[in-house]
């Protein structure tokens, strides 16, 4: 095994983990047993740590065939991005079979509703979500940046304006989004992070095509 086939298993154990965890919270949301008020919020950021997802798995496997990364301290910031896709991906939907949350209540019936709009704007999912979504951005934008200068595709000075660039791009909004609770925001901000991520995989599958 080559050291690119045995840190692309370590990669891709996180990244499965991570989509696991998101597709057993939605498959639990959509049992028929399971009374659900749903809200677009949510579903709709899910979604977007999908699109997350396949653009770093694509670029990592771009990212590491070369040398640099093949070291134990160099790997550090890729695996700490994937450790971030992870995370994002088991924070995005709720454990629809706990209990003791506030956004799972009980009438008079005994009948239990997860609440999705309560969850979704609860100060706990908006801090170490959109907290993560942050640290996510910056460290997979400061590695990609990183990888093309070593490369030569990028001058330092290059790599370190475009990572600096990307504040106000993804990380910061983010940020907005853990403070504050108007769904007006959130509205807006979830459609603008929906439009970068398409441009992120439009991206990322024109340099696999060699398109550009």
């Amino acid at each position: 095994m080559s050291q690119l086939e045995y840190l692309i298993v370590l990669v891709s154990i996180l990244v499965g983990l991570g989509l696991a965890d998101l597709t057993e919270s939605l498959r639990d949301l959509v049992l028929p047993e399971r009374n659900v008020r749903w809200d677009g919020l949510p579903v709709a950021w899910a979604v977007i740590v999908v699109g997350y997802v396949l653009a770093a798995w694509w670029t990592f496997y771009d990212l590491l065939q070369s040398a640099v990364w093949h070291r134990p301290l160099t790997f550090l910031p890729v695996l700490l991005t994937t450790l971030a896709l992870y995370l994002l991906c088991a924070f995005a939907l709720p454990d629809a079979d706990r209990e003791d949350v506030s956004y799972v209540t009980t009438d008079a019936r005994g009948t239990k509703t997860v609440d999705l709009e309560t969850f979704y704007l609860s100060s706990t999912h908006r801090r170490w979500f959109f907290g993560t979504a942050a640290i996510f951005s910056l460290l997979f934008i400061g590695t990609v940046n990183a990888g093309m200068v070593y490369d030569g595709d990028r001058a330092p000075q290059m790599g370190i304006r475009q990572t600096l660039f990307a504040l106000p791009i993804l990380p910061i909004p983010a940020l907005i989004l853990v403070a504050t609770r108007h769904r007006w925001v959130h509205w807006g901000l979830t459609l603008y992070s929906m439009g970068w991520v398409v441009y992120l995989l439009s991206d990322v599958a024109n340099a696999l095509t060699g398109g550009g």
